[in-house]
């Protein structure tokens, strides 16, 4: 089968870690770097380097950060095309907006800190005070590995540091801070099944426990609480492979975020298992499986 990725960065180790678990089983691997490529409104529709992709079994989205109208317009165009996605594009930036995440989970009643999106700077200190009071944390809407994230001791602390950063976005997210010690809990969920599981502590210093920002992780069972609620929180967003972040408060989890692009090289080297080989085995099924609703289409049609 023909397999191809979208990303900003081929070269990242998860990417390159999915590659080559597909071309030892005798994939064709195909990478399409973001700023390489294009989006047309005619046949062909995707072009890379100038030239048409050409047919492609199945496709993995790797929404990050950078250049989201583009990601978003090539997976449409595959979409149309009825290209295999390991993840639709309306799951994808569903997980990548945090308050649209939370408030997934919290009408599907998964617990989640209590949240509140804030336009401007008038509206933040009423938004602490109604998600518990200070301290709290404060995040951007989207956003990854920590970056953007901080922790306001008190309110008078988080007006003066959100006048530094307002000149980047004007919403952000207002957050009850959850006392953990510094630690969260990664689960990778794949295809409806924990695959992997790590326990993250923060460095010192630093209340965000994200690997990229100097973290440790040692790798865990994780419990039937943990991994169900886990699995729910994947469903609820959509998501066939997700990063699903919990945080444990009075004895009780409850999810901070749900990754639809997670990283791959950490948690393989914290845990010991190839998450590579689950993730390329959920790929092959998505063919499967949309070769068998596109049967069952035919024959209704028929």
């Amino acid at each position: 089968m023909r397999f191809a990725i979208i990303t900003s960065d081929p070269g990242l180790e998860s990417c390159q870690l999915l590659a080559a678990e597909a071309t030892s089983r005798g994939h064709q691997w195909v990478d399409l770097e973001l700023l390489r490529l294009a989006v047309r409104t005619t046949q062909p529709t995707l072009l890379h380097d100038g030239l048409e992709v050409g047919h492609l079994d199945a496709v993995i989205i790797r929404l990050g950060a950078r250049f989201p109208g583009l990601v978003e317009a090539a997976g449409r165009a595959l979409e149309h095309q009825r290209v295999a996605l390991l993840d639709g594009v309306e799951s994808l930036l569903a997980a990548q907006d945090k308050m649209t995440t939370l408030q997934k989970l919290s009408a599907a009643g998964l617990p989640v800190p209590q949240s509140e999106l804030v336009r401007d700077l008038d509206q933040l200190e009423a938004a602490i005070e109604r998600v518990g009071g200070a301290p709290v944390v404060i995040k951007p809407l989207s956003g990854s590995q920590g970056r953007g994230v901080i922790l306001a001791e008190r309110a008078s602390t988080a007006v003066s540091m959100m006048e530094s950063v307002l000149f980047q976005s004007r919403e952000f997210i207002v957050q009850q801070y959850i006392e953990c010690g510094g630690q969260d809990t990664r689960i990778l969920v794949i295809d409806g099944q924990v695959v992997a599981a790590m326990q993250r502590t923060a460095p010192a210093g630093d209340f965000r426990s994200n690997l990229h920002r100097g973290g440790s992780a040692i790798g865990i069972e994780p419990s039937n609480d943990m991994k169900s609620l886990a699995l729910e929180a994947s469903h609820h967003m959509g998501l066939r492979c997700a990063g699903v972040d919990l945080i444990e408060e009075d004895g009780q989890y409850l999810v901070l975020e749900v990754n639809g692009s997670p990283g791959l090289q950490g948690i393989a080297r914290t845990t010991g298992v190839d998450v590579a080989s689950h993730w390329i085995d959920a790929l092959e099924r998505t063919v499967e499986d949309s070769t068998v609703d596109t049967e069952g289409r035919s024959r209704e049609q028929v």
